[in-house]
């Protein structure tokens, strides 16, 4: 009976998984490390939580594939450290920021196209909740 019920729970957690897209990190209380990693294709919002002292990475598509440049990135500074931008393989970049205090903080990562008088615009916001 509890074998049963752990295949359950397991088969239950890969089907949320499943449904939470983005999401690629294991809560802490099923042996996860805490850290929170999205993968930010589609939508434009996103959100994620994860405890103070962590890393949120945040994996997109480069905008130079579609003509644009990124123009920036804002975030509360009190609430979270850019650590590092990495152009990975396959036209992605990696965003990675350290959870420095608990509160919740917007991060806006921005793009502009290479063309004179053009306004950067937010390309992908992220909703972060640290505990």
């Amino acid at each position: 009976m509890t074998r049963r019920l752990l295949h359950s729970a397991a088969l239950a957690l890969c089907l949320a998984s499943g449904l939470l897209p983005g999401c690629l990190s294991l809560p802490r209380m099923l042996g996860g490390s805490g850290d929170a990693a999205l993968t930010l294709d589609g939508e434009q919002d996103h959100a994620a939580t994860l405890p103070k002292g962590r890393t949120l990475t945040l994996d997109m598509r480069d905008p130079a594939l579609s003509g644009y440049a990124f123009a920036g990135t804002s975030f509360d500074p009190a609430l979270l450290r850019l650590e590092g931008i990495t152009p990975q393989a396959g036209g992605r970049v990696l965003y990675q920021f350290l959870a420095t205090g608990a509160g919740e903080a917007d991060i806006q990562i921005k793009i502009r196209r290479n063309e004179p008088g053009y306004r950067p615009e937010v390309y992908k916001r992220v909703r972060a909740t640290i505990e």
